[in-house]
């Protein structure tokens, strides 16, 4: 079916749909003439570019007796061609084939050489088109939820797999970035993640800070000294000041003024720095802190025990640490609770420090190293580990029962945050699927 004059009128002056055509080779089976007269087979559409130059690269296009490998660069009309400058540009110069909506006019490249092109014109499926407006042009926040249920499962689950990788490279950007702010010291930076981990979204700053100012020299100093290692912590957190009547802070504050003398130290944080405001007692920083003191007393070298984990079980035994017994009867100094209990960390907390720390270093980590097995590991951790609950994932209900892991809901929020906020459907698999049924 050709587009009527009304849909070519409406929207063909939108490349992406071409280039969502290319990409998923829904027109590939057509037999073409080009522009210069001579047969055209397309053999690999070739990749998408994400950067400057060419819209897709490494294609390889029969053209005539030749094989050609090299870029693909599509237009609405073939006229865009020079009114983009590329006629001028050699980073045109290989692009072995032209594709457009209209080939108005003929086109060459900075040698003078001209570019053969196939037209689209009289072969464009008007359901396609609509479908793909529809995406383009849906008010909802995520444009397939009521049609995504139709996706194979075994391409929701090849996309999700994919999503995570995304999900898990681009986290090794930031990580990076931190390591050359602290000379390649990789020990190092996974405990400045692990302490901003502990304060979770609310106090995750002042606990970054806090474990900035205490190298792991110090730390590992004091390793055989719980008491020791809580003072550095409440000390550089500014929570030793002032005067108080329980034994236990008295201590911590007689601890840390030594330890502040021998290493030179001084509080880096206020009490201001600090929320409380609406949460639960038992994850107030003050009782985080001295989780995260345990943490370190009970597992020195602690990324090398990351990395040997055997199973996930065993990276939630490692992270499954309790406060100081003080913490058992408060929940600030000198403030006693109405009830006793052990503080320990609770089970989603862990998974969540897992899940959106430990194994994305432990992937970086893997990739550094090229440990291939490190990888797959890591992939299989978060396919033992619960879905995660939270705003994202639960815009995506629609594909219950198929989603059940961690793995998943990582790939749920990668989905959101760099497809379906933007309505980036013709770079998401489900919505290249969806448009070529």
């Amino acid at each position: 079916m050709k587009l009527s004059h009304h849909a070519g009128s409406r929207g063909i002056a939108d490349e992406y749909l071409l280039q969502y055509i290319w990409k998923i080779r829904a027109l590939a089976h057509l037999s073409y003439v080009s522009s210069t007269g001579e047969k055209v087979g397309i053999i690999a559409p070739g990749e998408e570019n994400i950067h400057s130059g060419p819209d897709f690269i490494n294609a390889k296009i029969q053209i005539g007796n030749t094989m050609w490998a090299g870029c693909v660069e599509i237009h609405i009309r073939a006229s865009d061609w020079n009114r983009h400058g590329h006629q001028h540009d050699a980073a045109y110069n290989n692009v072995v084939l032209h594709v457009v909506y209209d080939n108005d006019v003929p086109v060459y490249n900075s040698k003078g050489e001209q570019v053969p092109a196939i037209e689209w014109k009289s072969v464009l499926n008007e359901q396609m088109y609509e479908q793909y407006a529809y995406y383009r042009q849906n008010a909802e926040e995520i444009v397939c939820l009521q049609s995504a249920h139709r996706v194979e499962p075994l391409q929701l689950y090849s996309w999700m797999d994919m999503l995570l990788v995304e999900r898990l490279e681009n986290r090794m950007t930031d990580i990076e970035q931190q390591l050359k702010q602290h000379n390649d010291h990789k020990e190092e930076v996974f405990y400045h993640m692990i302490a901003k981990a502990f304060g979770f979204k609310i106090n995750a700053l002042p606990m970054l800070i806090t474990a900035q100012s205490l190298p792991l020299l110090y730390l590992a100093k004091q390793k055989n000294q719980l008491l020791s290692i809580e003072a550095l912590l409440y000390g550089q957190a500014g929570m030793l000041q002032g005067k108080f009547a329980d034994e236990y802070p008295q201590q911590l504050q007689q601890e840390y003024a030594f330890l502040q003398s021998k290493y030179h130290i001084k509080p880096i944080c206020s009490s201001s720095m600090w929320k409380y405001a609406k949460m639960y007692p038992g994850g107030f920083p003050d009782i985080r802190l001295s989780q995260l003191a345990a943490l370190i007393f009970h597992s020195s070298s602690l990324l090398s025990k990351a990395l040997e984990a055997e199973d996930v079980q065993e990276l939630e035994r490692m992270f499954t640490v309790s406060a100081s017994s003080y913490w058992n009867t408060h929940y600030r100094f000198d403030v006693v609770a109405r009830t006793s209990s052990v503080k320990r960390m609770g089970r989603q907390a862990v998974h969540s420090i897992i899940i959106n720390t430990v194994l994305p270093y432990m992937y970086a980590y893997a990739v550094w190293h090229e440990q291939v097995e490190l990888k797959h590991k890591v992939v299989h951790f978060y396919e033992n580990l619960p879905m995660e609950q939270n705003t994202i994932v639960r815009k995506y209900k629609h594909l219950e029962p198929m989603i059940h892991n961690a793995l998943h809901s990582q790939a749920l929020i990668e989905m959101y945050e760099h497809y379906c906020t933007g309505k980036q459907c013709n770079k998401c698999a489900i919505g290249l699927y969806l448009l070529k049924v």
